[in-house]
């Protein structure tokens, strides 16, 4: 049940990502060549959502068999082997991920003790007006007069979608020692293709079938 739910809100969370970075793009593309103006905040926003959107996806991909991978080594051993061979893979990720969270861990960290603040966004003034200008540097470092959003926030995306990849590299761990998979699922591109040419062929001969 907990993990439906998750899922559900991976996949909510990435809809909204990917929708809300479309309409600020449209939004910038008719500010500039309908009316030869343009706003920084937006291309600010829209890089910093891509940012959460790539790395709040890789735990996804991770779920759904989005990533590309080799796998012509893997693929030809017995099936002992082969989950060995995966659950040395599923280490090795965890570790890299082990890594990079002791890494972002500590460039928030010094993000947050320095107050270093976002360059064209900023929170609207009067959600800060009626706060202490103290407690609100100093639990949140952010200035009440100029209310710029730190930086630490917006990279937060770090820690937590590395912590999702953490999760989600467990998972399946656990799946492959259970034997409910062999190893890590893998985007087939050469396969969707030759899929995606027999569709057209397929649809073609409809066609040429339907003229005659």
């Amino acid at each position: 049940m907990i993990s439906r739910l998750f899922s559900y809100f991976e996949e909510g969370m990435l809809n909204a990502l990917i929708t809300i970075m479309t309409v600020l793009v449209f939004a910038e593309v008719i500010a500039r060549f309908f009316f030869n103006t343009g706003f920084l905040w937006i291309q600010e926003l829209t890089l910093t959502l891509c940012g959460w959107f790539v790395l709040f996806g890789m735990s996804y991909g991770v779920k759904v068999g989005a990533h590309i991978g080799v796998d012509a080594f893997v693929s030809k051993l017995n099936k002992k082997n082969r989950k060995i061979t995966s659950l040395i893979a599923v280490v090795i990720c965890l570790i890299y991920c082990a890594m990079f969270l002791l890494g972002s861990w500590d460039y928030l960290a010094k993000m947050y003790q320095v107050g270093v603040p976002m360059e064209d966004i900023d929170f609207p003034h009067f959600l800060f007006s009626q706060l202490d200008p103290d407690s609100t540097w100093e639990y949140f470092r952010i200035d009440v007069e100029e209310p710029a959003v730190p930086l630490w926030m917006s990279q937060s995306i770090l820690i937590i979608g590395f912590s999702l990849l953490t999760w989600r590299f467990i998972e399946l761990a656990i799946a492959i020692i259970r034997n409910q998979t062999d190893g890590f699922k893998f985007a087939d591109e050469a396969k969707e293709s030759m899929h995606l040419i027999d569709q057209e062929a397929d649809q073609n001969s409809s066609d040429i079938k339907g003229d005659k």
